[in-house]
């Protein structure tokens, strides 16, 4: 099943599937656009098919639907995280191949990242109406990291006193800030940082600065 159908079910009530799931799609599609402030709800409906008692009726007004848009993004994330299938890798490659999903990630998903924007601009005053499932959400991205780190650890890879909290801002900040302001530091460093070979070359960067901040410091033998 497809990361975007198994979020979608899992979302969604079964009753009025197709236009639940309509409506929120629209309404991604418009808050990614034009922001929590400049959606409305008539262009929603409009996108979607359907009328705004409906809207109303599965998602209560255009902040619940918006706060259903955030679940919904996050969600889709994890699971996609979850495929991953790390457990097969050595603690090393597979913080590698995090960060490249991450990156990847962020960069085939705009419409995560414009609604982070809109959310970073009213300081999560939304998401902390869904605090207890957001907080189920991330969960088990931040064991996924704990536990990498702890076999990362035992196999003398990863230091010991490597935080959990730290690594995912880390990656986060790596990948969030290059591709959601490739543009304007472009502009500021006279270079296109959009082009394949900037994009290559900034992952692999930033692969190696995640692994070299985590890997234990050998001393030379003698």
């Amino acid at each position: 099943m497809a990361v975007e159908e198994e979020t979608e079910r899992k979302r969604v009530p079964r009753d009025g599937d197709q236009t639940s799931r309509a409506i929120l799609k629209a309404g991604i599609a418009e808050f990614s656009r034009h922001g929590y402030g400049g959606a409305t709800i008539e262009r929603i409906v409009r996108r979607a098919k359907r009328n705004e008692r409906s809207l109303y009726y599965h998602f209560g007004n255009k902040e619940g639907l918006y706060i259903a848009s955030l679940e919904y993004l996050y969600e889709k994330q994890m699971l996609a995280e979850r495929a991953l299938n790390l457990d097969t890798l050595s603690p090393p490659e597979a913080m590698r191949a995090l960060v490249r999903f991450t990156w990847f990630y962020y960069r085939d998903n705009p419409e995560l990242l414009s609604l982070l924007n809109t959310e970073n601009l009213y300081k999560a005053e939304h998401l902390k109406k869904s605090s207890d499932r957001v907080k189920a959400i991330a969960s088990p991205k931040m064991r996924l990291l704990e536990e990498l780190l702890e076999r990362g650890a035992k196999s003398g890879d990863f230091k010991r006193e490597a935080s959990a909290d730290n690594l995912f801002l880390l990656i986060s900040s790596l990948c969030y800030l290059y591709v959601s302001n490739r543009y304007t530091l472009s502009n500021y460093l006279s270079r296109n940082l959009d082009s394949p070979d900037a994009r290559d070359s900034w992952l692999e960067y930033i692969e190696q600065i995640v692994v070299d901040h985590l890997s234990v410091r050998r001393k030379p033998s003698r």
